[in-house]
């Protein structure tokens, strides 16, 4: 049992590489070890699979965000209050 130690996650480790493994940034290694803590550890297989969904729902909801320059220009308004729209 002592030789399977490596492969130990914390319920901190295992958000981390959540994230990762949601962004695919995530090695073989490191999901192995989250699937084995993932199946032992029912709060963050939840938080898992939250996260799954809320991503799939933002990809889905396909929101458009402002460019720089527009998000200057919004800077500027709400510093001069010259907006009535905030």
């Amino acid at each position: 049992m002592k030789r399977l130690h490596f492969m130990k996650l914390s319920c901190a480790e295992a958000e981390k590489v959540c994230t990762k493994a949601e962004y695919k940034e995530a090695g073989f290694i490191e999901k192995l070890r989250l699937k084995l803590h993932l199946y032992f550890c029912r709060t963050c297989n939840d938080y898992f699979h939250n996260n799954q969904k809320l991503s799939a729902l933002l990809k889905k909801a396909d929101i458009k965000t402002c460019s720089s320059q527009e998000k200057e220009v919004f800077r500027n308004k709400i510093k001069n209050g010259t907006s009535k729209d905030f």
